[in-house]
C-alpha cells in the first residue's frame, strides 16, 4: 500500500495527464501524483447464508485514477494473502469413478466449520450509473441495484434496475476467466428482470455487445461406453492439455492449434477416450486424483493435473472495452485497467470530464458471489 500522495476516504480523484501510463501491472512514478482513495471493503450479510463462510470479511484497499485526452486509468491496490488460482478445477474421484468440480463455495462439517475450502478466483467489480433513477443511485451507489429479497428459487439476492429501460455499467474483472489470460475485464451492463433477463441465474447482469470471445465452461456431456450403466450420460472436461500440470485455463487459440485435445468419451471407470486416440486413465496417474491432504489443516489442495474449468479468448466487441493488467505481490493485488473516456456504446458510462460520477466498488476474496463493498463514492476529474 503505498503512501505519500493526498488521500481522501470518499473521493477518486482523476488526475489530468499528457499520456497515461502504460498498463502492465506495474506502477510507475507517473501515479506518484494520483489522490489515492483510501477504503476498506466488508463483506455485508444479505441473509438466507448467500455469503457463508464469508460475512464480515474486511478487505484493505486503495484505487487512483488519471485521464488523458481517450482514455481514463485506473490503478486499484488490496491485501491479499493468498493468489487463488483453481476455479471449479476438474479431478477424479475414485470413489464414485466420476469426474467431478471442485465447489466455488465453502463446504461446511455439521457444526458450521469449513471443512473444504472454495475453489474460486480472485475478482474486482465497480458499477458505474448510466440510466438508474440519479436520486436513488447518487445517494445509494451499488446499493440502488442491490436486492435481498428474491426468492430462493432465485437465488435470494441479486443486482438488478428499478425499471424496466434502466441500467447501470458494471465492470468485472475475473482474474483467472479473463484478466490474466487476456488481459481484458467483463464490461457487463445491468438491467430490469424480464424474459430475457430473469433474475435466476443472475441474467440482469448482462454482458455488454460483443462480436467474438470470452470465456466458456470447458464441459461437456457423454454417455458412459460401458459397464453396468453405459448409456448414462456424465458430464466431463471438454479439453485438456497433454503433459501439463498446475494450469488454471485453455486459451481457444490452444484448442485451435491443438496444443489443447478434446476428450470424447469415457468409461464406466472413469477412463477418458482422446481425439485422435490416446486415453487418460485416472486410476494408475494419481495426479488426476486429490491428494492426501498435507495436514490436517490443508482445506484446499486438489489434483496437479486438475483440469481448467474454462477456455477462453479475447474478447471483440464492447465487452472488453476495459483493458487491465495485474500483479500478485505476494501480499496483495496491483490492477491497471483503462478505458475510453467515452466508447460510444449505449451500455457503458459515458464520461464527462466536468462531472462526478457516484460509484462504488467491490472485491471477491476467492469468492463466485461473495463481495467485500465499498458504497458511497464519488469520481472527480481534476482540470
Amino acid at each position: 500500500v503505498s503512501t505519500g500522495a493526498a488521500t481522501s476516504t470518499t473521493e477518486l480523484l482523476a488526475n489530468k495527464v499528457f499520456l497515461g501510463p502504460n498498463v502492465d501491472g506495474v506502477i510507475d512514478a507517473s501515479w506518484a501524483d494520483s489522490q489515492i482513495l483510501v477504503a476498506t471493503t466488508v463483506v455485508p450479510d444479505p441473509g438466507n447464508n448467500v455469503f457463508r463462510g464469508y460475512v464480515g470479511q474486511s478487505i484493505d484497499a486503495q484505487i487512483r485514477a488519471q485521464y488523458d485526452s481517450e482514455f481514463i486509468y485506473f490503478l486499484a491496490e488490496w491485501k491479499d494473502s493468498e493468489e487463488t488460482n483453481s476455479r471449479d478445477t476438474w479431478y477424479f474421484d475414485p470413489t464414485t469413478n466420476r469426474w467431478a468440480q471442485e465447489s466455488n463455495k465453502p463446504v461446511f462439517d455439521g457444526a458450521g466449520n469449513i471443512i473444504r475450502d472454495a475453489f474460486y478466483e480472485d475478482k474486482f467489480a465497480m458499477q458505474w450509473n448510466i440510466s438508474e433513477v440519479a436520486s436513488a443511485w447518487d445517494t445509494q451507489t451499488c446499493y440502488a441495484t442491490c436486492h435481498t429479497n428474491d426468492t430462493e428459487a432465485e437465488g435470494f439476492a441479486h443486482h438488478y434496475t428499478s425499471a424496466a429501460g434502466l441500467q447501470t455499467d458494471m465492470w468485472h474483472y475475473k482474474s483467472i476467466r479473463l484478466g490474466k489470460p487476456v488481459g481484458q475485464f467483463d464490461d457487463k451492463h445491468i438491467v430490469f428482470p424480464d424474459a430475457t433477463h430473469p433474475i435466476a441465474g443472475g441474467k440482469t447482469r448482462a454482458g455488454d455487445a460483443k462480436v467474438s470471445g470470452s470465456h466458456s465452461n470447458n464441459v461437456i456431456t457423454l454417455p458412459l461406453l460401458d459397464g453396468a450403466n453405459a448409456g448414462t450420460n456424465v458430464k466431463v472436461p471438454k479439453y485438456y492439455i497433454p503433459g501439463r500440470s498446475d494450469y488454471y485455463w485453455i486459451l481457444k487459440s490452444e484448442i485451435d492449434n491443438g496444443t489443447a485435445v478434446a476428450i470424447t468419451g469415457v468409461h464406466d471407470n472413469g477412463m477418458l477416450e482422446l481425439a485422435g486416440g490416446g486415453t487418460i486413465d485416472p486410476n494408475t496417474d494419481l495426479d488426476f486424483q486429490r491428494p492426501a491432504p498435507l495436514n490436517a489443516n490443508d482445506i484446499h489442495s486438489t489434483a496437479k493435473k486438475g483440469m481448467p474449468s474454462i477456455f477462453t479468448a479475447p474478447i471483440v466487441g464492447s465487452q472488453g472495452d476495459i483493458l487491465c493488467a495485474q500483479t500478485y505481490t505476494g501480499t496483495g493485488w496491483i490492477l491497471e485497467y483503462k478505458r475510453k473516456l467515452v466508447t460510444g456504446n449505449s451500455d457503458d458510462v459515458a464520461f464527462d470530464t466536468t462531472k462526478n460520477y457516484p460509484f462504488g466498488f467491490a472485491i471477491f476474496n476467492n469468492a463466485a458471489i461473495a463481495h467485500a463493498i465499498k458504497p458511497f463514492l464519488s469520481l472527480k476529474f481534476k482540470q
